[in-house]
């Protein structure tokens, strides 16, 4: 299929133009007019590129990208390195960052719904997709130790647990916010839901945490963005019959830990 095509079908599921974003969501880099074999991945890394290049794809959709609005920077160091490798390769880019955090569908959110089992999913400003972040109801109340278990199992991630809360307390409503979801808890003193998932966080966030008694779990940005953009892989895939492999990389599980224990 042509690269034009594969961008006006994204660019209308994800409903692009509903969203303020401070990513150039679209196409960024060009390479092949046509697209046989696609890949997708969370950010556009070095690494990343790298694998789709051995992998023999000709299109990689990436949820961070190598290009922000109002972003001026020269082509140095690992940003030319990433260029450079795209280019070499013939390779397209295109990169959604809030628009699939968003989607009711493919979206990081709905994912990370999902993978709880969440039901009565809805915008956390109900109806409206702009808010981004999703809540929604667990069929089964679940403690604090095996909410964190099942997302550390499920996501293959280190979970932490910002509160002074017992591990034992259980927990049925629960917002979910991919990447830096923070703000939800940090700007809200008396929030409507009962916890709240999310990549990552501010130094605040614990305090507000534990003085809401709100919970918050912290999965690692990376972590949190992984399934909407395998899925919007897979949707593309099925829709127009191309071949897809997503390229996921641990980095949470990978970082070395450093604290009293390992000195």
């Amino acid at each position: 299929m042509l690269l034009s095509d594969l961008k006006s079908y994204i660019d209308d599921y994800l409903d692009v133009r509903e969203f303020s974003d401070p990513s150039l969501n679209g196409l960024q880099v060009e390479g092949f007019k046509e697209c046989t074999c696609i890949a997708t991945a969370a950010t556009a890394s070095l690494e990343t590129i790298d694998a789709a290049v051995e992998e023999g794809v000709d299109t990689l959709i990436v949820h961070h990208g190598l290009f922000w609005k109002g972003q001026l920077m020269p082509v140095v160091g690992a940003f030319k390195d990433r260029l450079n490798s795209l280019l070499e390769a013939n390779i397209n880019l295109l990169a959604y960052h809030l628009p699939l955090d968003a989607h009711l569908s493919v979206g990081n959110n709905r994912y990370l719904c999902d993978v709880l089992g969440l039901s009565d999913i809805d915008y956390i400003v109900p109806g409206r997709p702009q808010s981004i972040a999703m809540q929604g109801i667990l069929t089964e109340p679940m403690t604090v130790k095996e909410i964190a278990e099942h997302l550390s199992d499920s996501l293959d991630t280190r979970v932490q647990v910002l509160g002074d809360c017992d591990e034992q307390l259980l927990i049925s409503d629960i917002a979910v916010c991919s990447g830096s979801g923070s703000f939800l808890v940090d700007e809200n003193m008396k929030p409507s839901f009962h916890a709240l998932v999310t990549g990552d966080v501010k130094e605040q966030t614990y305090h507000f945490a534990k003085e809401s008694g709100s919970p918050v779990f912290v999965i690692g940005h990376h972590a949190s963005e992984q399934g909407g953009i395998k899925r919007l892989g897979d949707h593309l895939s099925r829709h127009f019959d191309i071949e897809h492999r997503h390229l996921h990389f641990s980095i949470e599980k990978a970082a070395k830990i450093y604290d009293k224990s390992s000195i």
